[in-house]
Formats: structure tokens, C-alpha cells, sequence
């Protein structure tokens, strides 16, 4: 069966933290994951999690200045220092929350160093990130993001982000393959699970092109899902998008896969 979690910095925003675990476990959702949610109180997260039994699947580490446009800081020169900080943040939150993924975020291009500098040092702080994580037991993810929407992120291919699992050659270590950004990028969706499968560790799914719940746009999800189930995938999918309504019509796609 597959094992679907609610992103709950996507879904479920018109309401408080510990209000969107309880939405999600109403809506039926197997499991969570979330972006942000190193900027919510630990313990009311705990709190939350307790009251849902709801598994916690996936979280990012700090990126930097969300604000002021960073996304992410393992390729981004001199912020050593407020990059082990993020790990650190990372790794506290996702013990406590029995978390064992954790995204890694790259970082944009950057004007001071040649590409292949750049990607020297993302190869080394990524090597980092897996041994300051794997203490713990957890997963460094890594995720290619499209140009459109993420304009001038370092990582913008699954070639490349293959290229650079490889090289980290860590253990734990792997490729948060993600539905929507692959078909933007290179289309082939189904094929190009096949190509990159011993590498994934964490699935994500949206409509494209509008970012959309599932079975709203060019993607017949429901075929992709039959195919996923085929390959023996045994892990999560998250559920990474924007609500297309603010009622219930936008949650009915979840209902066939709600047996767990």
C-alpha cells in the first residue's frame, strides 16, 4: 500500500500547527513532514504528534534567509558556521520527533565560484550533513528544484543530483524524488523513477503545471501511483502542494489509497 503524509507547511495553513496534524489525521493521511517546522515550539510538536500518532516522515534543516530569497546553505561560501547550526537544529528536532529524513538543502548559484568550486563544496558539506546526521540514524535527502520556480538553485537536474550522491558516497544518503519538479524539468516521469529508484529515498507528489492536489493536471497521478506500487516502493510520498479549493473537494483525490 502506498504510504501517503500531509506537507503541513502546503496543506492545512489556515491553521495552527498542532490544528494542521489533527486536520491531517482526519483527512486520512498516513504520516507528515514539513519544511518549516524547526520554527514551532518542540513540545507543542511532540504534544501534537502524541494526540495523532501521525509519523513525522520527512523535515528540511534550516536554509538560510527564507525571506531575503536563500534556499539552502550547503553550497553557499563562508556560512560554515550557520550551516552546522541548521544540522545541529536538524538533528534535534528530528530525534525527538523520530524523524529519519531530513532535506538538505543546496543553495543557489553563486557569481564567486566556478561551478565545479561550488560543487566541490557542496560534495563536502553534504558529507558533513551524513555524518553529523548519521549519529542519529537519519537520512540526508537531497532534491533536484526546476528553474521555473526555483530560479538559479544549484541543484537543477536529477543527473546532477545523482552525480553528486555518488560522490558523496555516504551511506545515508539519498534522492527526495519529487513528481512535480521532474516532470518540469526533463518530463519521463515514470521513466526516470526507474533510472534513479535504488537511489530514492522520499517521493513527493503534485499536479503540474499549477502545483495542484493530484488528478488536477497533465499527470495521470493515478496511473504513476499503480506504477510506484509495481516497483515494490516501499517508502513515503509527500504530498507537497497547493490546494486548488480551501474546502474538502480538494482532499477527495485521497480517498482509493486511504486503506494502510
Amino acid at each position: 500500500m502506498l504510504k501517503l503524509a500531509a506537507n503541513l507547511d502546503w496543506l492545512f495553513t489556515d491553521l495552527p500547527i498542532a490544528a494542521r496534524f489533527q486536520a491531517a489525521k482526519a483527512a486520512g493521511f498516513h504520516g507528515i513532514e514539513g519544511l518549516f517546522l524547526w520554527q514551532h515550539p518542540l513540545e507543542q510538536l511532540q504534544t501534537a504528534q502524541r494526540q495523532t500518532s501521525l509519523p513525522l516522515v520527512l523535515m528540511n534543516a534550516p536554509a538560510g534567509n527564507w525571506s531575503q530569497g536563500e534556499r539552502g546553505l550547503a553550497a553557499l561560501p563562508g556560512r560554515e558556521e550557520e550551516f552546522h547550526r541548521s544540522l545541529e537544529l536538524a538533528r534535534h528536532y528530528a530525534t525527538a520527533l523520530g524523524c529519519r529524513r531530513v532535506h538538505v538543502m543546496a543553495g543557489l548559484r553563486c557569481d564567486t565560484l566556478t561551478h565545479q568550486a561550488q560543487l566541490e563544496l557542496l560534495r563536502n558539506r553534504l558529507r558533513i550533513a551524513c555524518d553529523v546526521l548519521a549519529v542519529a540514524g537519519i537520512d540526508v535527502l537531497i532534491e533536484p528544484l526546476n528553474s521555473q520556480d526555483m530560479p538559479g538553485y544549484f541543484i537543477d537536474s536529477f543527473p546532477l543530483a545523482a552525480t553528486i550522491i555518488h560522490q558523496v558516497a555516504r551511506d545515508n544518503i539519498g534522492l527526495q524524488f519529487d513528481i512535480y519538479h521532474c516532470q518540469k524539468i526533463h518530463g519521463n516521469v515514470a521513466k526516470n523513477i526507474e533510472r534513479y529508484f535504488t537511489l530514492i529515498k522520499h517521493i513527493q507528489i503534485a499536479s503540474v503545471p499549477y502545483r495542484h492536489e493530484p488528478g488536477t493536471g497533465e499527470l495521470n497521478e493515478a496511473w504513476l501511483f499503480d506504477f510506484i506500487k509495481k516497483m515494490n516502493y516501499a517508502g513515503w510520498i509527500g504530498c507537497e502542494y497547493q490546494p486548488s479549493t480551501s474546502g474538502p473537494e480538494s482532499l477527495r483525490w485521497i480517498t482509493p489509497y486511504l486503506e494502510f
